[in-house]
């Protein structure tokens, strides 16, 4: 089985498209097509369920998709080795949020490579998005983007944001006009959703507390001493009770990985990206 048309399988099986598949990998849809139905044909049995606007995978596809995930993730590895690539990582993380299968991901890596160094920034989206185009980091986790033409940003993962304090479940309007609004800092980015949350109740306010730590946030919240935003996924994690969900576009949020155009993707780069992509994309 040849290690291209394994990537294929899999990129089709984490878009749910081939079109978007196509894209990432620079490929022709008709090529995609014809992995596709060439891996199905080897095994002999459908691997999708296709569907109006995508594709699927069975439960045969799934099957695969994890052979196939620990086989190129192998051949990665190898192919790292035997080039004598030093394996190095230099990555962005939020202050207050990172990547589900961070942790896993890094402990599978730190496992494989005895020489491995890692250097991790945190900040803002803004703040990430800088070092990255300073070339200071190499691959940044990040919420939301902004417009720097020298990056490429590629979407991960889609979520909601949630309004979290002792008093939050007033209307939105009444806390969004008494309460103390936290923020981890005038550049991040669940400072812009308060902004559009305030335009449109026409509350006009200036005053927001800025709190790096996240633990110290939350705890001022729980304590009725103000609000902030935090993805919904970290309620639980975070022991949270008191939240509010906000019927708002502008609470979801898009999750990037994200990298200068002509930064040059080195194997261990690629697998750490691909298991933090496709935990999340393989679950839901």
């Amino acid at each position: 089985m040849d290690i291209e048309n394994m990537r294929a399988f899999m990129a089709v099986a984490e878009h749910g498209s081939i079109s978007s598949a196509s894209r990432e990998l620079h490929q022709l849809q008709s090529n995609m097509t014809a992995k596709i139905k060439k891996i199905e044909s080897d095994f002999n049995t459908a691997l999708f369920y296709r569907k109006p606007r995508g594709m699927e995978l069975n439960e045969e596809g799934k099957k695969l998709y994890a052979q196939f995930k620990k086989i190129v993730l192998l051949w990665e590895e190898t192919i790292s080795m035997m080039n004598e690539e030093s394996p190095a990582l230099r990555l962005g993380l939020m202050v207050s949020k990172h990547p589900s299968n961070f942790d896993h991901a890094m402990k599978v890596l730190y496992e494989k490579y005895d020489n491995l160094t890692v250097t991790i920034k945190t900040g803002s989206t803004q703040k990430m998005e800088e070092e990255l185009a300073n070339g200071i980091i190499d691959i940044g986790f990040l919420v939301g983007k902004t417009n720097v033409k020298s990056l490429q940003h590629e979407k991960y993962g889609t979520e909601k944001l949630v309004l979290i304090g002792k008093n939050c479940d007033k209307p939105l309007h009444t806390v969004l006009q008494h309460e103390n609004l936290i923020i981890s800092s005038v550049n991040c980015y669940y400072k812009k959703v308060f902004d559009l949350l305030l335009e449109e109740h026409q509350v006009i306010r200036t005053d927001f507390v800025e709190i790096a730590a996240l633990e110290s946030m939350i705890n001022m919240c729980q304590l009725g001493m103000g609000v902030t935003l935090i993805p919904e996924s970290d309620v639980a994690s975070l022991g949270i009770h008191n939240y509010k969900v906000i019927d708002h576009h502008d609470c979801d949020i898009e999750s990037f990985i994200c990298y200068r155009k002509n930064h040059k993707i080195t194997r261990v780069e690629q697998q750490l990206m691909r298991m933090v992509v496709t935990a999340d994309e393989i679950e839901k």
